[in-house]
C-alpha cells in the first residue's frame, strides 16, 4: 500500500508528544506516508536522534524555537511560523499535522489537522480549579486561533476533548484517536516488591508529591522515575522510603516496569498517559488517579483514588501490596486492556482521517 502522501508535521521535543510522534510516523511507513518533521522546544537529544534513525520515512527539520507555552515565547512563535511557512511552500504537503498551537493559523492550501494533546487552560482548570491568570491571555488567543484554523481537531481521549470543549465551546470538527504504542506484550512473572511511578516531582499536574507524602506509610519502596530537581531552587527532596531514579531512557524505564509489581499514576491532569500504557504492557498492577481520562481508558483494569486526597492513595496502594491475588488479577486485566491501544491501530485511524480530508 503506497500512496506517497506528504505530511508536514510539528513536534515538541521536550515532552511525551515526542514519543507519540515517533510511534505514529513509524506506524505510517507501510502506508507510503512521508513525514517532514519540524521540531521545536529544544534541539534533538542523542537518544532522540537514535530513535529517529529507526524511522525511514521522516525528513527532519530541527530547531530550538520556544513553544507557545514557554516563557517569553512570543518572538520565537513568530519566527517558527515563518520557518514553517517557508518549508510548506517548498514541500507542498498533502496535509499539515500540528502537534502544537503556535503556527496553525496561517496561509495554507491543504487540510489542517491539530492534535489537542494538552494545554495550559485545561491543565490549570484540572489542577487549580480555575482559569489561568491574565498573564496567559496571549497564549489563550493563540490557542483559539489554532482551533478555528483547523479542519479537524484530534484529541487523545474523550475526556481531553470534553475538557477542551468545556472551555472553548463546541469545536467545528473533532474526533478522538487514542494514542498507542507497539511494545511487545509479555507476561512477566518475576516481579519484585516495589512501587513505581513516573513524572517530575515538582509538576503539580503529575502530582508525584501525593505519592511521596504517603511513602513512609507503605510497606514497599517507592521508585520515582523523572527529574527530582526543582527548576527554580535546584533543591532535591529527601523522602523516607523513596528512591529517585532521575530521567531514564526508554529502555531503562521499561526495565523497571518489567520488575515493578505496582505502578501508580497520581496525576490531577492526564490527557492520555503513555507511561500507564507502558506499565500495563509490562504486567504492572495499576493504581490510578480517579480522573475522567484514566477511567475512560482503563475502566475496571485498575484501582482508583482521589488525587486531591493522599489518604485514599495510601489505601488503594495498600490493597495491592497486601493482596497478591488481587495484584495478579489487575495486572492481567491491565495487560489485556492495553492490547486496545497500539500504534498500528492509531496509524490506521490517522491515515483514514488524512485520506478523508484529501479526497473531500
Amino acid at each position: 500500500m503506497a500512496d506517497n502522501i506528504k505530511i508536514l508535521m510539528t513536534a515538541d521535543t521536550v515532552g511525551g508528544v515526542w514519543t507519540y510522534t515517533i510511534d505514529l510516523c513509524k506506524a505510517l511507513e507501510p502506508y507510503g506516508v512521508k513525514v517532514y518533521l519540524m521540531t521545536m522546544g529544544a534541539l534533538i537529544s542523542p537518544q532522540q536522534n537514535q530513535e529517529l534513525n529507526g524511522v525511514s520515512n521522516i525528513v527532519l527539520y530541527e530547531s530550538n524555537y520556544k513553544l507557545e507555552w514557554m516563557q517569553d515565547a512570543g518572538e520565537d512563535v513568530i519566527k517558527a511560523r515563518e520557518w514553517i511557512s517557508a518549508a510548506y511552500k517548498a514541500i507542498q504537503p498533502d496535509i499539515l499535522h500540528f502537534n502544537n498551537f503556535g503556527q496553525t493559523d496561517g496561509q495554507w492550501n491543504c487540510p489542517v489537522v491539530t492534535v489537542y494533546h494538552s494545554c495550559v487552560q485545561t491543565w490549570w482548570q484540572a489542577v487549580k480549579g480555575e482559569r489561568p491568570p491574565h498573564d496567559w491571555d496571549w497564549y489563550t488567543d493563540v490557542l483559539k486561533r489554532a482551533l478555528n484554523a483547523s479542519d479537524v481537531v484530534v484529541a487523545p481521549s474523550e475526556g481531553m476533548l470534553n475538557q477542551a470543549e468545556n472551555i472553548f465551546g463546541k469545536l467545528r470538527s473533532s474526533r478522538v484517536i487514542y494514542n498507542g504504542r507497539d511494545i511487545k506484550l509479555t507476561i512477566f512473572k518475576d516481579k519484585e516488591p516495589f512501587i513505581l511511578t513516573a513524572g517530575r516531582v515538582w509538576d503539580e499536574g503529575k502530582n508525584i508529591k501525593s505519592l511521596c507524602n504517603v511513602s513512609k506509610e507503605l510497606p514497599w519502596l517507592v521508585y520515582v522515575a523523572g527529574n527530582n530537581v526543582h527548576p527554580v531552587t535546584g533543591a532535591e527532596p529527601e523522602l523516607e522510603n523513596v528512591k529517585f531514579l532521575g530521567q531514564l531512557s526508554s529502555v531503562k524505564m521499561q526495565m523497571y516496569m518489567k520488575k515493578a509489581s505496582v505502578f501508580v499514576m497520581p496525576s490531577k491532569y492526564e490527557p492520555f498517559g503513555l507511561a500507564v500504557l507502558e506499565a500495563a504492557r509490562a504486567s504492572c498492577a495499576l493504581v490510578l488517579a480517579d480522573i475522567p481520562t484514566l477511567r475512560e481508558i482503563w475502566e475496571d483494569a485498575a484501582l482508583y483514588f482521589d488525587p486531591f486526597d493522599d489518604e485514599t492513595a495510601k489505601v488503594a496502594i495498600r490493597q495491592l501490596t497486601d493482596n497478591a491475588a488481587l495484584r495478579e488479577e489487575l495486572a492481567v486485566k491491565a495487560q489485556l486492556r492495553a492490547r486496545k491501544f497500539t500504534a498500528t491501530r492509531m496509524a490506521q485511524e490517522y491515515y483514514d482521517l488524512y485520506m478523508g480530508l484529501i479526497n473531500n
